[in-house]
């Protein structure tokens, strides 16, 4: 499963193979349970050196707390270090660009908590983040998901509306 496979992709006409170095097949029953297993030593190690660090599927959190920014910079800093280096130890690459920093502060002013640097390249602050469904933004005043849900709910109402007005048209 893990050795010797091959994956075939084509496109209008044009076929392609290639040898899958690493990693476990998309949708397998077992992905999950590997990446889970391999990613626990991730959150092991983290929570270990004092970092509040949770995981979900492939999703990591790693939470700082601090009083003055400069600080909560250094910490996050130093947290995101020992992420890449356990990720280069397991052949592994952390994506900057799929990376959220997001300071969750009343402060006005967070210029003290940047840059964050991650394989080399500064991250971005961001104003919020959608983490396992839910979306937190910088105030955690929950109204982007708000805005979201009641989206949602009035996509979903239309389409029941819609289709019950047709149903009682024929």
């Amino acid at each position: 499963m893990l050795e010797s496979r091959l994956i075939l992709t084509s496109l209008m006409g044009s076929s392609l193979t290639a040898r899958v170095v690493g990693g476990s097949p998309q949708g397998g029953v077992l992905s999950p349970l590997l990446w889970n297993l391999d990613v626990d030593r991730l959150l092991v190690v983290t929570n270990d050196l004092g970092f509040s660090t949770f995981g979900y599927a492939d999703d990591i959190v790693i939470r700082v707390q601090g009083k003055f920014a400069h600080s909560v910079r250094e910490i996050m800093q130093e947290a995101l270090n020992v992420v890449v280096k356990w990720a280069v130890k397991e052949g592994l690459n952390i994506s900057p660009h799929k990376t959220a920093i997001v300071p969750f502060t009343n402060r006005r002013k967070t210029e003290g908590l940047g840059p964050l640097i991650l394989h080399g390249k500064g991250l971005k602050m961001l104003d919020e983040v959608k983490y396992l469904g839910v979306i937190f933004d910088s105030k955690l005043n929950w109204n982007q998901h708000l805005l979201k849900i009641i989206r949602k709910a009035q996509t979903t109402f239309a389409v029941v509306t819609t289709h019950m007005w047709e149903k009682m048209g024929s």
